[in-house]
């Protein structure tokens, strides 16, 4: 089994960006954070599933805080590796479709992210102290191999190619002087990740739940985060009630003792496709041809038995009697948690507008919500399932 990755700056920022968030839904408390320091990501309750083929990447994990404030949150995250988030890779495997799956602290994988992001940037950025020159842009290599005794570790290295090129230099000098071969430094920084290796069958125990058509499909405004107000709404009520209809508007409601609080974003673009809207609307319209049909030959039956007056007349009536009974838009409401919320809408803080695409927000009366996140470029989503709670007639506004 091998595996072995290069990425760039812009994407090694693009793939922190993406896993600090994801790592939020499974904060530890300072004792566990101690303890786990030394433990191996298998051992602990706030494991991530890590899945690599030949043409993606996805990260599979579930919401597991300390605080219970992102319990019960699914999250699937799936980027493309060829031409996309990897330069280059490598994968062998004696599994299925050449795949690897393995086991891993989410948070563990961050802060190697972070570490490694940090010397990419110092070394694009000019180092005077190393001399290390601007501009230079080394890569970030990951790759599978055994530490600790030969146990599996996901291993992080970053390397400056002006200085990896000199420490080359140095070793070819050193055999042919028949000396010993000494490490150059300032080389770079290694991170070692452990992680446990699984069997790919075992990966369908972490897909995402299998739901029909939502209700509602909005997309959700770049420009006005809904973050920032569901942030403020959460130390107000614990839970909260999101409105959404086609016609693009989404409501988001909290009602206490002390009165209610409404806050509408508008001129949202509804999204039909795929929707029970869609289908509803066109089952409606096949029961309306249906009808006519049904009409016209009910008509031919009948004769001459009306004049030309009256048919032009009930001609000129049709469209008033649809303009009149032209159906409601379709509207959904659903209850969660606010915590379960703000807790998902982590990605609007460190993804900025430039970094997705779209991000549509999937309404399940009674069922679930789905965030839908595209990234830019398009080289990956990733989705929260949030759950909800019931909601009975009594509390959804006329």
């Amino acid at each position: 089994m091998k595996f072995k990755a290069k990425l760039s700056v812009p994407h090694t920022q693009l793939l922190y960006n993406l896993v600090n968030p994801l790592s939020k839904l499974q904060s530890q408390s300072p004792s566990q954070s101690s303890t786990n320091a030394v433990a191996s990501s298998s051992s602990s309750s706030s494991s991530t599933i890590l899945y690599l083929d030949d043409d993606k990447l996805v990260f599979s994990t579930r919401g597991s805080s300390y605080k219970n404030d992102s319990d019960g949150i699914f999250c699937f995250a799936e980027l493309i590796t060829t031409n996309g988030i990897f330069n280059s890779h490598v994968i062998q495997s004696l599994e299925a479709d050449n795949a690897i799956l393995m086991e891993l602290s989410l948070l563990q994988f961050k802060t190697a992210l972070k570490g490694v992001l940090s010397t990419q940037k110092e070394s694009a950025g000019g180092n005077a102290s190393t001399g290390v020159v601007a501009g230079t842009c080394p890569e970030v290599i990951i790759k599978l191999a055994k530490r600790n005794g030969g146990l599996p570790h996901l291993c992080f290295e970053v390397r400056d190619p002006l200085t990896h090129t000199a420490h080359h230099h140095k070793r070819l000098d050193d055999h042919e002087m028949g000396g010993a071969v000494l490490p150059v430094e300032g080389i770079g920084v290694n991170y070692a990740v452990p992680v446990r290796i699984m069997k790919v069958v075992e990966l369908q125990y972490h897909v995402p739940p299998r739901l029909g058509m939502p209700d509602v499909q909005l997309v959700l405004p770049k420009d006005r985060p809904i973050r920032n107000v569901v942030e403020r709404l959460r130390g107000i009520s614990p839970y909260l009630y999101m409105e959404g209809n086609m016609k693009g508007i989404l409501t988001l409601r909290i009602d206490s003792e002390g009165g209610s609080i409404r806050i509408s974003f508008d001129k949202l673009i509804p999204i039909h496709e795929d929707c029970k809207s869609s289908q509803e609307n066109h089952q409606q319209q096949q029961q309306q041809q249906q009808q006519q049909q049904q009409q016209q030959q009910q008509q031919q039956q009948g004769g001459g038995d009306e004049s030309q007056d009256e048919k032009q007349e009930e001609i000129s009536h049709g469209p008033t009697q649809m303009t009149q009974n032209e159906p409601m838009p379709v509207r959904c409401t659903v209850k969660v948690d606010s915590k379960k919320l703000h807790a998902s809408l982590h990605w609007q803080a460190t993804l900025g507008i430039r970094d997705v695409s779209s991000a549509v927000l999937c309404m399940w009366e009674n069922e679930m919500l789905v965030l839908d996140v595209t990234l830019n470029p398009e080289i990956g989503r990733f989705m929260y399932y949030i759950p909800v709670h019931y909601v009975s007639s009594d509390d959804v506004e006329p």
